[in-house]
């Protein structure tokens, strides 16, 4: 019957994909507020998937410039910034996809008719 606890676990990870890519942080590893992932994000002691979507959407709007930043992100407190301060960085804004190039102008023949 000790199989069943495992397989218990295994279920719960199976069905909360993001609780089982939560790994604790290394130390001296950092989180950039301005490239990590939902998921990178969602590391750091005391954020959840909803925290780390609200630092993303605050981004796209606004990048980090620095770390005390992420303070205008609701849910986030001076308290919790001083404890994982260690932990963030700051890093150049992702930037955005490079657009395609816009196909060149059609030249018409002089004389020609308009379509």
């Amino acid at each position: 019957m000790r199989t069943r606890p495992l397989l218990a676990a295994a279920a719960l990870l199976a069905a909360f994909p993001a609780l089982a890519a939560k790994k604790p942080l290394a130390t001296g590893e950092r989180v950039d507020l301005n490239r990590a992932s939902v998921v990178e994000l969602m590391r750091l002691p005391g954020v959840g998937r909803k925290k780390a979507e609200a630092i993303a959407a605050h981004r796209s709007r606004t990048p980090f410039r620095r770390i005390d930043d992420v303070l205008a992100v609701r849910g986030f407190s001076s308290r919790w910034l001083e404890k994982q301060r260690a932990h963030l960085s700051v890093g150049p804004a992702a930037s955005a996809p490079v657009a395609a190039k816009p196909a060149p102008a059609r030249v018409r023949p002089q004389g020609a008719a308009r379509p």
